[in-house]
C-alpha cells in the first residue's frame, strides 16, 4: 500500500499489514470525520475534521478509487476540487495502539464550466446559435439563453442544438447570456454564464449598394454598385415595379460596373440588388428608378420636361446638364420642367436630367436639340485684366457657347480715352485672348467685343471695359475709373503684399483710391495691385504692380543754377511718399529767402525780387513720413549762377 505521510521509519512497520487485505480499505471502519460539505458547484471547497480521539496517525484521500494503495495525504484539512467529479473520500489512520481505521464519504462536484456555441448573423436581425453538445453541456439538465433584447430561451435535453432568433433591432449589438442550469433541487444550481457579443452581418450586407444608375441612348441600363467579395448578388430589374428579373449574378467586391442591355429609353425601370446572407436568406436594396427626359425647341428656346422620381424618401434634388455641364440644380421632387434661353440659333445641345438621392444618382438618356430659329443675344459678361507689364487678359462669355456650337469672336482695342477702336483679332469657338503688345504700367486700354453665331446673326460691339491702371501719389494709390467688366463692378480691393510675406485684401467698396496706412512694424517694401470683382462673382480684373518702400526720406541737392538755361534751375526737395512737408531757406546771416510747406513748390533762387547772390545757403525741414514720424533735417547748398 502506498501512503504519504512523513518518513518515520515505524510508520512503515505498522502499515505492512495492509497490503495484504483484498478489498477496498473503506471496510476497516472505526474512523470518523466531519465535513463542511459533500455536493456543490466546481470547484468545490472541502474541508475535513477528525473526530477520532486516540488517532496517533490520520491521512486523507481526496479521490479514493478503491485501490489497497491509497494516496493518503497525512493531516490534510482541505481540498478544492477544480472540476466536476463523484467519487469518494477516503480517511485512514492508526490509533495509539496501532490498530488501523478508517471511514468514507461519498462526494459530487457538479459541472460549471461555460458552454460552448458558435452563431452566424444573417440578414434583417436574424441570428442562428448552434450549442455544442459536449460534455460540459451534457453534464447540465438545461441550457438558459438569454438573447439581450429581454427575450429568453430555455433549451432542455433532447431539443435540437440550433436555436434561432430574431431581433428588431439592429442599431446595436446586444450580448447573449449562455448559462447551463441544474434542476430538482440539486446543491449547485447554475453554471458560469458566457456573454456572447453579437455582431451584426448586415451592416456587411448594407455595403452592397447601388452608386449611379444610367439609361444610355442605345437602350443599356447602366449601373455601379459596391460588391462584397463571397456574397452573391443578383442585379434585377422591373418594367411594373413589383415583378422583378434577374439580369445576372455577381460575387466580386468592391466597385462593380453592370449593363442591362435591350430596355426601351422612353420606359422607368426600377433596378435593385438582392444579396444572398450567410443563413441563406435574400436582403434587396431599395430599388433606384431611371429617369426620362423629353424636348423640343420653339423661338429660339429649348423646352426640357423629365419624369418626376416616385420616391420621395430617397429624393435630394435634379440637376439639367447640357453638353455634359449643369446649367440648372432643382430642389422640388414636382419641378419637372425647364425652358434653356441660353442657346443661339444653329447651336446642338445635347441634355441630361440627373435625379440626387440620397445614395446615389440615377441619369436618363441624352437628348438633342437643335435651334433653328431666333436672334443672338447680347454677350453674357466679360472682363479684361492685367497678366503683366506687357499683357492683358480679354475675357468674354458667349451665350450657348459649348462644344457643340460654332461662332466668331472679334475684339477691338483703343487706348484708354481714345474713341477709334480697332480691331486686334477674330478668334473661332475660343473666349480667352492675351494682348501682348500693351504697356500696362503706362497706359489703360479699353476693349470692345462682338460675335456671330453659327446661324450668321451679328450682335453689335459690347461697351468698353478698360484695364485698370494704378498708379502712385505721394502715400496714395490710385486708379483709373472705367469698368473693366462687362455689366459693372461689384467693388474694388486693394491688395497688399509685404516683402516679408505678409499678405492683406484691404476692401475699398467702388472708390477708386487709398491711402496706404502703415507702422514702425509694417513691411519695409510692399507691392500693391487692385482687383474688381463683377457683379455675379464670375469674372475679375487685376490692375497692373506698384511697388511701394515705406520712410523713403527726403532729398536735397547740394548745388542749383538759376540762370535761366532751363536746367537744374530750381532748388526742390524730393519725396514720393510724405504725409505734410514745411522747409525755409537762410542765408549765411540767418535770414529766410524762402519758405514752403508744398514739396512740390521749389526755391528760383531770387529774394524779394531780385536774384539771390551766389554763395551757400542753408535749410531747415520739418516732414511727418508715411508712417507717422516727424522727421527734423537741415543742410547746405551752394547758389551758383
Amino acid at each position: 500500500m502506498r501512503i504519504t505521510l512523513l518518513s518515520f521509519s515505524f510508520f512503515f512497520l505498522l502499515f505492512s499489514p495492509i497490503i495484504s487485505r483484498a478489498q477496498g480499505l473503506c471496510s476497516i471502519g472505526g474512523g470518523g470525520f466531519t465535513i463542511n460539505t459533500t455536493e456543490g458547484c466546481a470547484p468545490l471547497y472541502v474541508e475535513f475534521k477528525s473526530t477520532v480521539s486516540n488517532a496517533s496517525f490520520v491521512g486523507y484521500d481526496v479521490a479514493y478509487n478503491g485501490s489497497l494503495t491509497p494516496n493518503v495525504v497525512r493531516n490534510r484539512v482541505s481540498y478544492t476540487y477544480p472540476v466536476a467529479a463523484t467519487g469518494t473520500i477516503l480517511q485512514y489512520g492508526v490509533t495509539t495502539s496501532g490498530a488501523e481505521f478508517s471511514s468514507c464519504k461519498f462526494i459530487r462536484i457538479y459541472e460549471s464550466r461555460t458552454i460552448t456555441s458558435q452563431y452566424s448573423s444573417c440578414g434583417g436581425g436574424k441570428v442562428v446559435m448552434v450549442l455544442n453538445e459536449d460534455v460540459i453541456m451534457k453534464a447540465y439538465d438545461e441550457v438558459e439563453i438569454k438573447w439581450g433584447d429581454g427575450e429568453t430561451t430555455t433549451w432542455q435535453k433532447g431539443n435540437s442544438l440550433t436555436l434561432e432568433h430574431n431581433y428588431a433591432n439592429v442599431a446595436t449589438s446586444p450580448t447573449v447570456a449562455i448559462t447551463g442550469v441544474y434542476t430538482g433541487g440539486k446543491a449547485c444550481s447554475r453554471g458560469v454564464t458566457i456573454n456572447v457579443p453579437i455582431k451584426f452581418e448586415r451592416p456587411q450586407l448594407n455595403e452592397i449598394q447601388m452608386s449611379a444608375v444610367e439609361m444610355r441612348n442605345d437602350g443599356t441600363i447602366r449601373l455601379t454598385y459596391k460588391g462584397v467579395a463571397g456574397i452573391p448578388t443578383n442585379i434585377q430589374y422591373s418594367s411594373d415595379g413589383s415583378t422583378y428579373v434577374t439580369s445576372g449574378r455577381r460575387v466580386s467586391g468592391g466597385t462593380q460596373p453592370y449593363e442591362i442591355k435591350g430596355m426601351n429609353t422612353g420606359q422607368i425601370y426600377k433596378v435593385r440588388l438582392s444579396s444572398e446572407d450567410l443563413c441563406a436568406g435574400s436582403t434587396e436594396t431599395l430599388p433606384i428608378s431611371t429617369m426620362t427626359l423629353s424636348g423640343n425647341t420653339t423661338d429660339g428656346a429649348n423646352t426640357l420636361k423629365w419624369s418626376q422620381y416616385p420616391e420621395a424618401s430617397q429624393f435630394d434634388g435634379y440637376d439639367l446638364l447640357r453638353d455634359g455641364t449643369v446649367i440648372k440644380s432643382f430642389t422640388g421632387i414636382g419641378e419637372t420642367t425647364y425652358t434653356d434661353t441660353d442657346v443661339e440659333c444653329g447651336t446642338f445641345s445635347e441634355y441630361q436630367i440627373v435625379a440626387r438621392l440620397k445614395t446615389a444618382t440615377s441619369t436618363s438618356a441624352a437628348v438633342g436639340i437643335k435651334v433653328e430659329t431666333g436672334t443672338a443675344k447680347p454677350l453674357n459678361g466679360g472682363s479684361v485684366s492685367v497678366l503683366d507689364a506687357s499683357s492683358v487678359v480679354i475675357k468674354a462669355d458667349v451665350p450657348g457657347a459649348g462644344p457643340n456650337t460654332s461662332y466668331e469672336l472679334s475684339i477691338e482695342r483703343a487706348e484708354a480715352g481714345a474713341t477709334l477702336f480697332k480691331k486686334i483679332i477674330t478668334l473661332y469657338n475660343e473666349s480667352e485672348y492675351i494682348d501682348n503688345s500693351a504697356k500696362t504700367s503706362e497706359l489703360s486700354y479699353c476693349y470692345r467685343m462682338s460675335y456671330e453665331n453659327s446661324c450668321g446673326q451679328k450682335v453689335p460691339v459690347s461697351e468698353p471695359i478698360c484695364t485698370i491702371l494704378l498708379s502712385k501719389n505721394l502715400t496714395t494709390l490710385n486708379w483709373t475709373g472705367n469698368s473693366p467688366i462687362l455689366g459693372g463692378v461689384e467693388e474694388y480691393t486693394v491688395v497688399q503684399t509685404g516683402s516679408a510675406g505678409s499678405s492683406e485684401d484691404i476692401p475699398v467698396q467702388k472708390n477708386t483710391s487709398y491711402t496706404v496706412k502703415l507702422n514702425n512694424q509694417s513691411d519695409l517694401e510692399y507691392n500693391f495691385l487692385v482687383r474688381a470683382v463683377s457683379l455675379d462673382g464670375n469674372f475679375e480684373s487685376l490692375s497692373n504692380i506698384i511697388n511701394y518702400r515705406r520712410n523713403a526720406g527726403v532729398f536735397v541737392p547740394d548745388a542749383f543754377t538759376p540762370n535761366g538755361d532751363g536746367f537744374n534751375d530750381m532748388l526742390e526737395a524730393k519725396s514720393e511718399q510724405l504725409q505734410s512737408f514745411n522747409m525755409s531757406v537762410m542765408n549765411r546771416w540767418g535770414v529766410v529767402v524762402f519758405h514752403s510747406d508744398d514739396i512740390a513748390k521749389g526755391w528760383d533762387g531770387t529774394f524779394e525780387g531780385t536774384s539771390a547772390p551766389v554763395g551757400y545757403y542753408y535749410y531747415k525741414m520739418t516732414f511727418v513720413d508715411d508712417i507717422n514720424q516727424t522727421v527734423e533735417k537741415s543742410g547746405t547748398f551752394m547758389l551758383l549762377r
